[in-house]
C-alpha cells in the first residue's frame, strides 16, 4: 500500500514539474518537413528587404546574412496578429487566410538547404555554431570568425493565402547577449516577385 502510494505521489509530481528550457526551446528537425521552392523565393525577398531599420535601436552592423539552418517560430502570436502598424510606417496586414496557415505550419522545425533558393544573398549557419554563441555565449567568437556578419536572423515557415500571393514568417534576429529582435513579417507577390510590405515586432533586446 505505502508503495503504492509513493508510486503516484511521483507521478503527480512529475505532472506538475515545468519543462525545462532545453525541452522547451530545442527542436530537432522534422523528417518529413520539406522547405518549398516558394519558402526559399520569400526568404530572399525578405533578407534583401531587411536593408534599412525603421528605428535606430534595430540597427544591425555587418555586410554579411547569417541564417540559421533549422527553421524556427515563437511560441506566441496569436495576440499580436492586431498591432500591425506598430513601430511601423504602414498598416497594411495579411488576411486572415494567411494567418491561419502561418499558425498551422510555421512551427514545423525544417533543415534549410544551402544549394537552394538565393545563395548569394544570405549563408546559412549551422546548430552547432549557433549553439555556441547563443549557449556558450561565444559572440566575441563568432565576429571573430565572420567579422562581416550582422548577426543570425532565424526564420519560420512562411504562410501563405490560398491564392499563394501572400506571405507570412516569423524573424528573430540576434546579435549579441542583450542585442536582438523579433518580428513578423508581410510580403505579397507583385508581377510574380515576393515584396515585403510590413513587419510587426514582437521583441527587443
Amino acid at each position: 500500500m505505502v508503495a503504492r502510494i509513493v508510486v503516484l505521489l511521483f507521478v503527480f509530481v512529475a505532472f506538475l514539474s515545468p519543462r525545462s528550457s532545453s525541452q522547451q526551446t530545442a527542436r530537432k528537425p522534422e523528417a518529413k518537413c520539406e522547405v518549398t521552392p516558394e519558402d526559399y523565393a520569400v526568404y530572399a525577398a525578405l533578407v534583401n528587404g531587411l536593408g534599412g531599420p525603421e528605428d535606430p535601436e534595430e540597427s544591425w552592423k555587418g555586410k554579411q546574412v547569417f541564417v540559421a539552418d533549422v527553421t524556427a517560430a515563437p511560441r506566441d502570436t496569436k495576440s499580436h496578429w492586431g498591432r500591425w502598424g506598430f513601430r511601423s510606417n504602414s498598416k497594411a496586414a495579411p488576411s486572415h487566410d494567411t494567418v491561419a496557415d502561418f499558425e498551422r505550419t510555421a512551427r514545423s522545425s525544417c533543415v534549410l538547404k544551402p544549394q537552394s533558393g538565393d545563395a548569394t544573398s544570405y549563408k546559412l549557419i549551422s546548430k552547432e555554431e549557433l549553439d555556441k554563441a547563443f549557449n556558450e555565449g561565444d559572440w566575441q567568437g563568432f565576429y571573430k570568425k565572420y567579422p562581416d556578419a550582422g548577426g543570425v536572423w532565424t526564420f519560420s515557415r512562411p504562410g501563405y493565402n490560398s491564392a499563394r500571393n501572400e506571405a507570412v514568417l516569423s524573424v528573430s534576429h540576434s546579435c549579441g547577449s542583450l542585442c536582438g529582435t523579433g518580428h513578423l513579417y508581410f510580403l505579397a507577390k507583385q508581377n510574380g516577385q515576393w515584396k515585403v510590405q510590413n513587419r510587426l515586432m514582437l521583441w527587443i533586446s
